[in-house]
């Protein structure tokens, strides 16, 4: 399962498609999500319509490779229930944090079970979905195939669950960025990148400064300006490693099954205790 999901939520995503179909359906669904099975994927207001080639199977009285349409999707909320949901996230500061980094916190089902409703999927009354090959069983393995491959945007957006809710990501990211820790974040998260400027070198070029009129040995060692009594204390930073943590566990470029903070956090501890044996 961890290969198709590697967040938690992308395989709470699968443990409930296998909660209610069989092994071997599974197996054969694994094979329909790849780029060679799919041939076309649109999600569209919380909805996936996908085609997907099939196979010759004679039993079914199928005798040329076929492309199936599959359609899946998740039950929506209703405004209501939305409105109190986003109205309890936007109250706390972990939540926005997380959410603006690209992860779903882990306790944030707590928050959709106190209006009655849960956010993950916990079995096949979570789904509607649709396909329109000859297997009778739903759901069948084309189904499967694009669920799998849903699991796996799922890692990389986590807010398209939201979508999958019936919930807009736009909508979300507005609500909570009316906290002041959530405006911080979002400006962080969807400021524009930095337009690259060519230069002569790469090196800082020497500034020339003109030397003074009067030199003095006291004026030399001491300066011209008293040194402060006291520095005052810096100010910690509201979101520790917020540049790594912007890309969440598994940002694009991070293939391996761990996560790419918890590596990071690991580097820094072992990177600090070496820095402090050398002093």
């Amino acid at each position: 399962m961890s290969k198709y999901a590697k967040t938690w939520w992308g395989q709470r995503f699968i443990t409930a498609l296998e909660a209610f179909t069989d092994t071997g359906r599974l197996t054969r669904g694994r094979s329909y999500s790849t780029d060679n099975r799919i041939k076309q994927w649109i999600l569209q207001k919380g909805k996936v319509e996908a085609k997907l080639r099939g196979n010759i199977n004679p039993y079914f009285g199928v005798y040329k490779e076929p492309t199936y349409k599959v359609s899946v999707q998740m039950t929506h909320l209703s405004e209501a229930q939305w409105q109190k949901v986003i109205k309890t996230l936007s109250q706390r500061a972990s939540f926005i944090a997380r959410l603006l980094l690209n992860e779903i916190p882990e306790n944030i089902e707590t928050v959709f079970a106190n209006v009655g409703v849960h956010l993950l999927p916990k079995g096949y009354h979570d789904f509607k979905v649709a396909c329109d090959c000859p297997d009778y069983e739903v759901p069948c393995k084309h189904i499967a195939g694009v669920c799998y491959c849903l699991a796996g945007q799922l890692d990389q957006d986590p807010f398209l669950l939201f979508e999958l809710r019936g919930l807009a990501p736009e909508k979300l990211l507005l609500e909570l960025a009316n906290s002041p820790l959530g405006k911080v974040l979002s400006d962080a998260k969807s400021s524009a990148a930095v337009e690259l400027v060519s230069v002569d070198s790469y090196y800082t070029r020497p500034v020339l400064a003109q030397l003074p009129q009067d030199i003095s040995l006291k004026g030399f060692w001491q300066g011209s300006k008293p040194l402060p009594n006291s520095i005052e204390p810096s100010q910690p930073a509201t979101i520790p490693a917020m540049l790594i943590k912007k890309g969440g566990d598994f940002p694009a470029f991070w293939q391996k099954q761990n996560s790419f903070i918890e590596v990071m956090e690991d580097f820094y501890l072992r990177m600090r205790k070496n820095i402090l044996k050398g002093l």
